[in-house]
């Protein structure tokens, strides 16, 4: 088993990924700066919302499988290999931020003792490796006394367990023999289908597809997946806006598209376009690598134009609701975080609306299931709840925006009854749309005549 140090370990890609390690049975240290997070984590409780990760990380901390500490240095005397898996938010320009990622090199340049691995596992352009590579060689030498390798994560937030345990595929991107070798030996346990502790998702009869590549086609491999997933959500998105102006029905046309074994029916859910803070972060940095390297990337660009008209396509069914005033209009939101089954509220399409109408004086109430805190955290004035009755009274206008299951439940009767039925306005088509109609409530469904 490998001694392994994960840097950035308190956030998404982080836990997972140091949760996943120490299971298949390597011996992990998570290093973050964020304290709170770093306690929470030794007491087996997450900040980050990823379904059965609480009972697997309370078990590797009792058995000493996994440890956490805010110090790079000792992580790192005391790791064989180390991860990297520090944001990379998006700059102003659509550029990757790559500051967190260059000061971690930074600090491996004057920490690294002995034959070190240094794993990517962070959302970086083509070329970084080198910068990497670069920074370290100002004191160390490539090939002796580390090697960088690429190794991108393809984790779906709320099935993040699943994706590391049961993965479609993995990637390493490596010229290093040497560093090749490391990586099969970590992941080993993973592709024989082994861990130290109970995980209901490894399935040894399965074969994992393993492939080494060189780093500058793994850095790309990742930006291309999610360019292709952006596409796909504008896409459906561009069809269920012309299937309303014809009057079809973005169910069944999606329904049929679906069958078709070349296209299939993921990511063709039509909504109010790609948020969260992988999809529209990569495609930006994707089309400014393509630009510098004087590429014009003609459809990627209109894949970010068409997810910016989703919104609007939203604010004009919200007026054609209530009218052009939006001042003092009660308008209740259900589903805040960028998707369902997490608590992720960074870059959600959600909270763009709720402030396009909080700046048109409207008074917005949300629910969400998960991230009802974090709302709070980032937007201290919104009105939210996990309550979903008490958020629905008296709304003028209510805006189905994920696809949570319980939303298919909700009981509109008593809805339907008063003296000022709410509009219904349903991005994902999950409402229960019987009961719309018998309640006497009027419904909207994206890419559907009403």
């Amino acid at each position: 088993m490998t001694d392994i140090g994960v840097i950035g370990g308190a956030g998404y890609v982080g836990i997972v990924t140091g949760v996943g390690l120490a299971a298949l049975g390597h011996k992990v240290i998570s290093m973050d700066l964020d304290q709170k997070r770093l306690a929470m984590l030794r007491d087996g409780k997450s900040a980050v919302y990823e379904d059965g990760l609480e009972p697997i990380l309370d078990r590797l901390n009792e058995i000493g499988q996994i440890s956490f500490t805010d110090d790079q240095s000792d992580t790192v005397r005391n790791s064989d290999a180390v991860f990297i898996a520090v944001g990379t938010p998006s700059l102003d320009d659509g550029a990757a931020d790559l500051s967190a990622v260059i000061a971690v090199a930074e600090g491996l340049r004057d920490e690294i003792g002995k034959y070190t691995v240094i794993v990517v596992k962070s959302t970086v352009p083509v070329g970084t490796i080198n910068v990497v590579t670069d920074i370290l060689s100002q004191k160390l030498t490539e090939g002796e006394d580390f090697d960088v390798v690429s190794n991108p994560e393809f984790l779906r937030e709320g099935s993040g367990l699943i994706d590391f345990f049961a993965p479609s595929r993995i990637i390493v991107g490596s010229s290093s023999e040497r560093a090749n070798a490391a990586l099969r030996e970590i992941y080993e346990p993973l592709l024989a289908g082994t861990t130290v502790v109970d995980v209901p998702w490894i399935d040894s009869s399965r074969e994992i597809p393993y492939v080494e590549t060189d780093a500058t086609s793994a850095q790309l491999t990742k930006y291309a997946a999610n360019a292709f997933l952006a596409t796909r959500i504008s896409f459906i998105n561009e069809i269920a806006g012309i299937s309303e102006k014809v009057g079809g029905n973005i169910g069944h046309i999606v329904e049929g598209l679906g069958l078709d074994p070349r296209i299939g029916p993921g990511y063709l859910q039509p909504g109010i376009g790609f948020g969260g803070p992988c999809l529209d972060k990569d495609l930006r940095a994707l089309i400014m690598v393509a630009g510098e390297n004087s590429y014009d990337p003609v459809m990627f660009n209109g894949v970010l134009q068409r997810n910016e008209l989703q919104l609007r396509v939203v604010m004009k069914k919200i007026t054609a609701a209530v009218g052009p005033s939006l001042y003092q209009k009660r308008i209740a939101l259900l589903g805040l975080a960028f998707k369902e089954g997490t608590n992720d509220v960074r870059h959600s399409l959600s909270i763009r609306l709720y402030r396009l109408l909080r700046d048109q004086g409207a008074s917005v109430v949300g629910h969400d299931v998960l991230a009802v805190d974090e709302v709070r955290e980032l937007e201290p004035d919104f009105e939210v709840s996990e309550d979903v009755d008490g958020i629905l009274n008296d709304s003028e206008v209510v805006v189905a925006l994920n696809s949570e299951p319980s939303y298919a439940g909700i009981d509109w009767s008593g809805y339907g009854q008063v003296e000022r039925s709410p509009y219904v306005i349903d991005t994902r088509g999950i409402l229960d749309h019987d009961s719309l109609v018998a309640s006497g409530i009027e419904f909207d469904v994206l890419g559907a005549v009403s």
